[in-house]
C-alpha cells in the first residue's frame, strides 16, 4: 500500500506461529504436570528444568519472534509470557536443593502473577474473536495461578489439582494446535476454531478490506 509518493509498505507473508505457540506449551504444560503428579520422580527435577530449557521455550521465543512481526497478540505477548515463566521455574528446578520446595517463594509469585497477565492476549484475542487461543491461554492462565497458589499453600493436594488442569492445559493446546496448523495449511474446517468477528474476516474477507487500518497498527504509524 501506498500513504503517498514517499511512502510504502511491504507485506512479507509468513506461516502462522500459533501453532508453534500452542505446542510449547503443550510440551511444558505436560511436563511440569508429570513433576506435579508424581510421574517424574521428585529426585529428577533438576533434569527436567533443563529439558523445559532445551525444548519448549526456544520453541515459544520462535513463536513470538514471528508474532510480533506477524502482529498476533497470542503468539507474541502470550508466547513470550509463557517462555519468560518457564525460563524461571526451570532455573528454579535446577538449583533447587534435594528435596527442596519447586517452586519455592519468588517463583510461586511469579506464576500467580503470569497467570494474571495472561488475561492480556486472552482478552485482545476474545475481542478480536479468536475464541480457542483465547480459551487456550485463559486456562493456562488458570493453571499458573492453581501453581503459585499451590506453592505457597504447601499442600500436595493442590499441587494435584495444578497438575491436573496442567493436562488439560496441556489437551486443549493439543487441540488448538492441530486445529489451527490444519485451517493454516488446507485452509477447511475439520476442527472448529470458533473464529468470530474480525478474526473470521481473516481468513475471509477481500484484501483491501483486511488492510484498510493498516496505516494505523503499529510497526506502521509514526509513534507506537
Amino acid at each position: 500500500m501506498r500513504g503517498n509518493e514517499g511512502a510504502r509498505v511491504v507485506l512479507s507473508p509468513i506461516a502462522t506461529p500459533l501453532p508453534l505457540t500452542f505446542i510449547g506449551l503443550l510440551l511444558a504444560s505436560a511436563l511440569i504436570s508429570g513433576l506435579e503428579l508424581g510421574w517424574i520422580p521428585k529426585a529428577e527435577s533438576q533434569q527436567t528444568g533443563w529439558v523445559l530449557i532445551a525444548v519448549p521455550i526456544p520453541l515459544q521465543l520462535i513463536a513470538a519472534v514471528f508474532g510480533f512481526l506477524g502482529r498476533s497478540a497470542t503468539a507474541a505477548t502470550g508466547a513470550s509470557t509463557l517462555a519468560a515463566v518457564w525460563l524461571g521455574i526451570a532455573l528454579d528446578m535446577i538449583n533447587a536443593p534435594p528435596g527442596g520446595q519447586i517452586p519455592d517463594g519468588p517463583v510461586a509469585l511469579i506464576s500467580i502473577a503470569a497467570g494474571t497477565a495472561l488475561l492480556v492476549p486472552a482478552l485482545a484475542d476474545g475481542i478480536g474473536g479468536s475464541l480457542l487461543p483465547a480459551a487456550t491461554l485463559s486456562l493456562a492462565g488458570v493453571r499458573f495461578v492453581l501453581t503459585g497458589a499451590a506453592a505457597r499453600a504447601r499442600d500436595i493436594t493442590w499441587v494435584h489439582v495444578s497438575g491436573i488442569v496442567g493436562i488439560g492445559v496441556a489437551a486443549l493446546a493439543l487441540y488448538t494446535a492441530i486445529a489451527l496448523e490444519i485451517e493454516e495449511a488446507t485452509q477447511a474446517k475439520l476442527f472448529p476454531t470458533f473464529r468470530r468477528g474480525q478474526a473470521a474476516a481473516a481468513l475471509t474477507a477481500s484484501l483491501d478490506v483486511q488492510f484498510e487500518t493498516l496505516e494505523h497498527e503499529a510497526g506502521v504509524r509514526r509513534n507506537l
